[in-house]
């Protein structure tokens, strides 16, 4: 037999390792099918089926890939002044990213919950998309999100019969082009809080607002024929992205305090002051002073902006601006939790392909059980944090259909929303899923932000030095997804920022009613026969929690916010891992529990032999069954 060895390497000759094959994201992420199991009715999964089955193949074809490396090989540039030395501020973005925002548009990554395309499962169904979505999107789900608060935030305040005139058609017609599923007549939107003086404090806010209509006769409009808008708004902006947006919502400071308006981005030059270079519109009172030069997150647009005398729309009541805005950065935060599990997933996804394919000499490498171990531990705990992000979706969902039917009702149309709180277990009605749903959002961004960042770390490190290359092949580019993802604890506010927002709940002024709510449904589900002990654990974990915040100081509370928010977000996944596994018997879903409970805290251990089975080489299999849902899986489809 001829020695391989016997002859030297080469660029073209000796090992090559085969490319691993990524498997349809949607078919082999079986966190993601056990959560839509979960929470979503037969009927509607397997309506919903193929379409997220070809989603998830269209995201990793040669098309989409090319759109990513275009759009992060063309980061946005600005281009200040024309030849002439006047002022143009014009943003250039790469073809990729337009390419990529049309593709999200048309696909409904926003409109589906607005059109309520599958009624109570319609949040369910959204996210599922966005879920796939996120580790191909480039970071164009940032315009997203916000276009999804702000047609929340407009919604809402449509539905008021009270709002006529000018107002209205301008928010009817905005709402209109924010749902749109047409890439050539849809808006994006920023989102613009963020000053020099308070970060994400924007009590400090030092953006001014003065009301001063224009003159009824003036020939300057907004660029879709509307008014400017009766308010002068001057100050800056320290962070704006999506900063190619077509409107913005902003905070700005009024008489009677901070206030939330509306602006559009640009505004028409009127024909005697048009040029020959033919500009017909420009900016709406703001320049762009530079664009941020970040880790991550490069082809999106992020700015310093300068407002001098913007035009815009006051929106709700004025100094009621933290209130307002509250309503597109909850919907935010909920997104942020989907991309985290979104980016994380797609890196364990090329984690399984990569385990697959290689061999460690003449073994394959899922033989090295150290490597299966910390696979498996990184399959856990995405698991619990898919389960707690659709549940959070489903949440949302069950909660505004009440906001649909009011709209519905005031704008016309048939109604399509639905009573209820459809496949949500443990959940008794819409008003305990509102105060669930206020709890437990700023919970979600805070911890799956931060378990999303460590497991593409640890993702990176699966792959070795392959795993750390900015790859051109962006079905492989973990690094990517890595640099990205360091967002997600910052972004809509860092993470000491969601735990305090989480104490602001615990002693506001629904304290005693979100609490119940809390009670009520984790005793819900874990009074129930069946998987006892698991339930007693966290069940016990939910009355310590509970008793340590009735007997300490808020002071200390506050100083231990984080530990706060973790344990209760410890409390969410293990009851919706119990909720999981009971729903159906399964035995991976069992071990995951259990495997899961065994880390959550010193001195909780199921292994006992009744539970795993008593033996190193057990929990080894189960490894395995944890990441791919078979004992040896080369060659074959993952079931987790």
């Amino acid at each position: 037999m001829a020695n391989r060895f016997s002859t030297p390497s080469s660029s073209t000759e000796g090992f090559f390792q085969a490319a691993p094959y990524i498997q349809n994201q949607f078919d082999d992420d079986h966190a993601l099918q056990r959560a839509l199991k979960l929470f979503l009715t037969d009927q509607v999964r397997e309506e919903l089926n193929p379409e997220l089955s070809k989603f998830s193949k269209l995201v990793l074809t040669p098309k989409i890939t090319t759109w990513i490396n275009d759009a992060e090989r063309n980061p946005p540039y600005l281009k200040s002044w024309d030849s002439w030395g006047k002022r143009r501020d014009v943003l250039v973005t790469s073809e990729g990213w337009r390419n990529l925002q049309a593709l999200g548009i048309e696909s409904g990554i926003v409109a589906i919950p607005y059109h309520c395309e599958r009624g109570l499962y319609s949040r369910v169904h959204q996210f599922a998309l966005y879920h796939l979505w996120a580790g191909s999107a480039a970071w164009v789900n940032c315009p997203s999100l916000m276009v999804d608060g702000v047609a929340a935030l407009f919604r809402k305040h449509l539905s008021d019969s009270a709002v006529q005139g000018i107002e209205r058609d301008v928010l009817r017609s905005a709402y209109d082009k924010l749902t749109s599923r047409d890439p050539n007549t849809a808006w994006t939107t920023g989102q613009w809080m963020t000053e020099r003086a308070g970060g994400s404090d924007v009590s400090q806010t030092e953006t001014l607002a003065t009301y001063a209509p224009s003159p009824a006769e003036s020939e300057v409009t907004a660029a879709d024929g509307h008014p400017l808008g009766p308010w002068k708004l001057d100050g800056f902006k320290w962070f704006s992205s999506a900063t190619d947006a077509d409107m913005v919502v902003m905070l700005a400071r009024t008489q009677k305090g901070i206030s939330t308006f509306f602006a559009p981005m640009r505004k028409t030059i009127p024909a005697s002051a048009r040029d020959a270079l033919g500009y017909e519109t420009e900016l709406n009172g703001i320049s762009i002073q530079r664009l941020k030069n970040k880790l991550g997150t490069r082809a999106l647009p992020t700015a310093e902006l300068v407002l001098r005398g913007t035009r815009g729309y006051l929106i709700g009541e004025d100094g009621k601006g933290t209130k307002e805005i509250a309503t597109v950065l909850n919907i935010a935060r909920i997104h942020n939790g989907f991309t985290a599990i979104g980016l994380w997933g797609r890196g364990l996804s090329v984690v399984r392909a990569f385990g697959r394919a290689r061999s460690v000499g003449q073994k394959p490498l899922l033989d090295k059980t150290a490597y299966v171990t910390t696979v498996a531990e990184m399959h856990i705990q995405y698991r619990a944090d898919v389960l707690f992000n659709y549940f959070v979706a489903a949440l949302l969902g069950a909660v505004e259909q009440e906001q649909i039917r009011a709209f519905r009702s005031v704008v016309g149309g048939a109604s399509v929303a639905v009573s209820g709180v459809g496949r949500v277990p443990g959940l008794r009605d819409t008003q305990m899923a509102e105060h669930l749903l206020r709890l437990l959002t700023p919970a979600l961004k805070g911890v799956t932000a931060k378990t999303a960042i460590a497991g593409l770390a640890e993702c990176m490190e699966c792959l070795g030095g392959v795993g750390y290359l900015e790859n051109d092949d962006q079905v492989y580019n973990i690094a990517r997804l890595y640099r990205d993802a360091n967002v997600l604890s910052i972004w809509e506010g860092t993470t000491d920022m969601m735990a305090h927002d989480v104490l602001r709940v615990i002693y506001g002024k629904t304290s005693v009613a979100a609490l119940a709510a809390m009670r009520g449904w984790v005793k819900a589900i874990c009074k129930t026969s069946g998987l006892s002990k698991q339930k007693n654990i966290v069940s016990a974990w939910w009355d310590e929690w509970e008793s340590w915040l009735q007997q300490v100081e808020r002071e200390e509370a506050e100083m231990k916010a984080r530990v706060v928010m973790e344990r209760l977000a410890d409390v969410v996944q293990g009851v919706l891992l119990i909720a999981d596994a009971e729903s159906d018997g399964d035995e991976i879903a069992v071990e995951v529990l259990n495997a899961w409970l065994s880390t959550r805290r010193a001195g909780v251990s199921l292994s006992d032999d009744e539970e795993s089975g008593g033996s190193w080489r057990n929990e080894s299999a189960r490894n395995l069954r944890a990441v791919y849902g078979v004992d040896t899986p080369v060659g074959r489809q993952a079931k987790l």
